[in-house]
């Protein structure tokens, strides 16, 4: 005999002569194996109950479906539900926005004394003069004079007798000190010793004559300050005569011998050529130190208009010497002497005819000073003290028609000389006593 199941999973069916499947052949699946029998059973017993419920209770979804359908009518209420809440916040958040708003400051644009008879409430109320002490009062009123010719107070003194060290950029000095014919002799010598080799007498003789006429010569030019003569008669010093008709030789021996001597006077046509070079810019720093000196006379003489004129000259050529160097020019051309000189003692003076970029003297010194005494100066001259007498008495009016914006207007504008400037500053301070914030020049305060 065999048996007939139904697979719940798979809805496949197969026979077993069993009466019991422990799974199904085709899924594999065990909880889900009936015998056919009971099935139909179990399904007539599910349809009965579905008829008593439906007329019992109305139609009913069958349980998978009632499920779902649970599931989204709970959704559905939830969405209700915050739908809600968030309209009713919102609706407490505008209502409390109009309240806030409701108690709102009313800016009123009437002025003091017109429509409504009070200041704003953004003027704050002033004390007055009226409140001000004698002491503040009558140096408010006090009318302080400046006579012409003043004397300079202690801190003016120490700004206009002030003196600053100054010192061009080039200085004419040597690099060594200037050979004597003894020192020169004794080089020869020592050289003849170290090398065992000694000139003749008469060759020894022409270097000697050689260096008396050029070399001392070229000394004395530079001492008496013809620059130029002393760099040309140290390079015709340097004009030696052969010590052999073989230049090779005259160059192993003589030139090899002198070195020394060579490389000193090398250096001091060097030095001459930059000095020349710079001829130009020593002359302004020059000017410029003689000037220095001549505004100190000034200022003791008290000629202000005149010192404040030299001090302002001075200024711009400062200026002018601290920009940017204007391309060096080459010092003049040797003369036609220069080509009796060995063949390599010429291509080393060449290399002595680009000289280093001049050097400038440190200016700042001096121009921090000359602008400290200008604003000094100034304070002295007549046209000056002319406008700031008019500065004052502009204020000192303005005071006594209680204009007071308009008083400090004009105090502000008075920079000395000291005396008024202190003045200014007191009046202005007890100005800003009685002032109210806001208050129109035109206006008065009780």
């Amino acid at each position: 005999m065999s048996y007939r199941f139904l697979c719940d999973h798979c809805g496949k069916k197969f026979e077993l002569e069993t009466p019991e499947a422990k799974e199904c052949p085709f899924c594999f699946w065990t909880s889900s194996v009936k015998r056919e029998d009971e099935a139909a059973l179990t399904k007539k017993s599910a349809s009965a109950s579905f008829r008593k419920a439906v007329s019992g209770a109305g139609t009913k979804a069958p349980p998978g479906n009632l499920s779902k359908k649970l599931a989204f009518l709970w959704r559905s209420l939830l969405f209700v539900v915050l739908l809600a809440a968030a309209a009713f916040l919102a609706l407490k958040g505008w209502q409390a926005y109009r309240a806030s708003s409701s108690k709102s400051p009313v800016i009123s644009l009437a002025k003091p004394g017109k429509e409504t008879g009070k200041a704003p409430a953004s003027v704050a109320a002033a004390p007055g003069i009226a409140s001000l002490s004698a002491k503040d009062k009558e140096i408010l009123y006090r009318e302080v004079t400046v006579p012409a010719d003043r004397e300079p107070d202690p801190a003016e003194q120490a700004v206009l007798s002030k003196a600053v060290p100054f010192q061009t950029g080039w200085t004419e000095k040597l690099s060594s000190p200037v050979w004597t014919l003894a020192q020169y002799q004794k080089l020869i010598a020592d050289q003849e010793a170290f090398y065992k080799m000694p000139f003749a007498r008469s060759y020894k003789k022409k270097l000697e004559e050689l260096f008396n006429a050029k070399y001392l010569a070229a000394a004395d030019a530079f001492t008496q300050g013809d620059i130029l003569a002393a760099r040309n008669l140290w390079m015709e010093s340097l004009a030696f005569p052969l010590y052999s008709t073989d230049l090779q030789k005259h160059r192993a021996v003589a030139l090899t011998m002198l070195r020394p001597f060579i490389n000193d006077t090398l250096s001091k046509v060097s030095a001459m050529n930059q000095s020349i070079m710079e001829s130009g810019k020593r002359a302004k720093e020059k000017a410029l130190s003689e000037n220095y000196q001549k505004l100190a006379q000034l200022i003791s003489q008290k000629k202000w208009q005149d010192a404040l004129a030299l001090a302002s000259s001075m200024t711009g050529a400062i200026q002018e010497l601290r920009k940017a160097a204007a391309p060096q020019e080459a010092p003049p051309a040797y003369p036609a002497s220069f080509g009796t000189i060995d063949a390599d003692l010429q291509r080393a003076l060449m290399d002595l005819m680009a000289p280093a970029p001049s050097s400038t003297a440190d200016l700042q010194p001096l121009q921090q000073d000359l602008v400290e005494k200008k604003e000094v100066i100034e304070t002295f001259t007549e046209p000056y003290l002319q406008n700031a007498a008019a500065a004052y008495r502009a204020a000192l009016e303005a005071i006594k028609a209680e204009k007071w914006q308009e008083a400090i207007g004009a105090l502000s504008a008075i920079q000395g000389p000291p005396a008024l400037q202190e003045d200014a500053i007191q009046k202005a301070a007890i100005l800003a006593k009685i002032i109210p914030p806001g208050l129109d020049s035109a206006e008065k305060t009780d």
